[in-house]
Formats: C-alpha cells, structure tokens, sequence
C-alpha cells in the first residue's frame, strides 16, 4: 500500500481508539483504571453509554476520535447527570482546552432546544487520551490563554473554566499499564506506534487478548488491531500479512488468523476507489449510529464518483443525525 493510499485512512490513531472506544464498557474501564480515584468514586460508570453524534459540529469534522458519552453521579439528593467528552491526541495541543470548550458549548446547544425553564445541564467531564514520544508536559487552561487583567480590577479570573483530565500514556511504562485487556492492547498499541516500536511489540500486545477466546467481540477487537497494524507498516504488504498471521495466532487457529488478515488487507487495498468509500462510509456511520438502513447502504454501493464518495465520507463523519446524511445523500 502507497502513502496515497493509507491516507485515505485518515487518522489510523483516531480509528483505532473509536473502533474500541464506541464501546462503552471498554470506555468506562479507561475511566475507571486512569482517572483521579475520588472521581471515579463519585461516578456511576456502570451507567456510562454511548451518545448519538459524537462529533459535535460540523466545523470539526476532522477531528473523527473524539467520543461523547453521559453517565451519573452517584445519588445525592437528586440524579445528577454527566457529559463525558473523550478527545484522542497523538501530539500535545496547546489550544485543546478551547477545543474542549467548543465541543461543550456545542453539546449543551444541542439539548437547549427541548429544555424546559429551569432544567439545568449536565456537568461536562473533558478527559484527553494522549499518547506520544514524549508525555504532555503542560495542558493549559482556558485562563491561560486569555490575556487576564490585573487582579485589582476585580474580575473573575476563572473565565471559561474548564478543568480537564489528562488520560497521558506516553508518561506510562506499557507493561505496567491495566484494565481490561482490551484497554491495554489500544493503549500499548497508540503508545509503541509513537515510539516506534509496534512492531517489536506486536505480539505482545496480541498476548494481552489472550484468554478472552469466549468474548464475542474478539474478533472485532482483532480485526481492529490488524487494521491499525497493517495501515501503520512500512515493510511490503507480504511481510506484513505474515506479521499479523504469527501474532494473532494464538487467538485464533493459524487458518483463521490468515484469512482475517487477508480480509483486512483486501478491505484497505480497494479504498482508494468509490466502492471502498462506500464500504467506509457504511462503517462510520454504524459506528456512529448503530444501524444504517438497507436503502442507504444499497445506495451508497451505487456510488461511482470517487469524489462525490469523498464528500459523503466527510459528511458520515460530520453529520448531526443518520437523517441529515440521508437528506444530502
């Protein structure tokens, strides 16, 4: 596969972690092993699910790894609700506490319009999923990136506050990293793609998803992994599908894992054309939206425009609703 190709890919980083991460008790393991102990405490992450749309607005379209969930304090004297934003970044971003701002706003406009007088928003949760060469050594506030007058003015000076959570791998050793073993094979996969050595550790992290055989979603989670493997390789594709036969063999009998891999390596060698779109597109939005309907999956199939495909693809990722996609379709 040329470079031309595996950018049609766009972000590999960002699809593995929503590949994995759309599942919400995979998320609420991330949550629960990696964020501060009092918080966690405090949260009710069997409650944790999924929420629809979650690309917030259409100018951030591509930004495709971020992931919106709601959940629950534990009771108090009434239910409170929470919003957990989940933003990947494979480089430190000195403006994502803005970023994280707008995708707040965004959310809590969406529900503005069936609010009655008096309901209140849920409490926004901004976690970063980092990985990289090198860890994330200053995540500025929103405070800090606003010129703030002198403290005699007698402003509030916790303008925008929004505190965010530092999920930071890249300060993490990968064989000490825990949770389900799910969970630890994407984060000891992000973090040795960064550092280079995915490869070396590919097995590895292969091991880690060893014993879960009666998990149904093995092979989704396999699959996912040798789709992010089999993107990221820079040897010949030869040499790749043989890589990924050898370590996925123990999940799978040696047959299995050929014809997985293979599988995956036919699926990213025709995306550069239309009906490789249209398999994409389909993907994003159940990834999205649970189910797509057979009429617009057998309309999509009919695409023959590579660049109208690329159109829609975007909108797959941007769109606010399964209905909007369908109306522009």
């Amino acid at each position: 596969m040329n470079e031309a190709e595996k950018s049609e890919l766009a972000q590999p980083h960002d699809l593995l972690v929503r590949n994995v991460l759309a599942d919400a008790d995979l998320a609420a393991d991330l949550l629960k092993n990696y964020l501060d102990p009092k918080l966690v405490s405090a949260l009710e992450l069997d409650s944790l699910k999924r929420e629809a749309g979650d690309t917030v607005s259409s100018e951030l379209k591509k930004l495709v790894g971020d992931l919106r969930y709601s959940a629950r304090f534990k009771k108090r004297d009434a239910e409170l609700k929470v919003f957990v934003f989940l933003e990947h970044q494979s480089r430190p971003d000195w403006l994502i506490s803005l970023r994280m701002v707008k995708y707040v706003c965004a959310a809590y406009e969406q529900q503005a319009s069936g609010m009655k007088k008096g309901e209140r928003f849920p409490y926004p949760l901004a976690v970063v999923l980092h990985h990289g060469k090198k860890p994330w050594k200053n995540l500025l506030p929103m405070r800090d990136l606003i010129a703030m007058p002198p403290p005699d003015v007698g402003v509030e000076d916790n303008i925008l506050g929004l505190p965010i959570r530092l999920i930071d791998v890249a300060a993490m050793p990968v064989d000490e990293l825990r949770g389900h073993p799910m969970v630890c094979a994407l984060l000891d996969s992000l973090q040795s793609a960064s550092t280079g050595a995915l490869p070396a550790r590919l097995r590895k992290i292969a091991d880690r998803l060893r014993g879960l055989g009666g998990e149904k979603r093995l092979d989704s989670w396999t699959e996912a992994l040798a789709t992010y493997y089999y993107t990221l390789a820079q040897g010949e594709v030869e040499n790749t599908i043989d890589e990924l036969t050898q370590a996925f063999m123990g999940l799978h009998s040696k047959k299995e894992a050929k014809e997985m891999v293979m599988t995956v390596a036919e699926k990213l060698e025709v995306r550069g054309n239309a009906k490789g779109k249209a398999e994409a597109i389909v993907t994003v939005l159940k990834s999205r939206f649970d189910t797509v309907p057979a009429t617009v999956q057998k309309k999509l199939m009919t695409l023959r425009d590579v660049g109208r495909a690329e159109e829609m693809l975007e909108l797959a990722l941007a769109c606010q609703s399964l209905r909007e996609f369908q109306k522009a379709l």
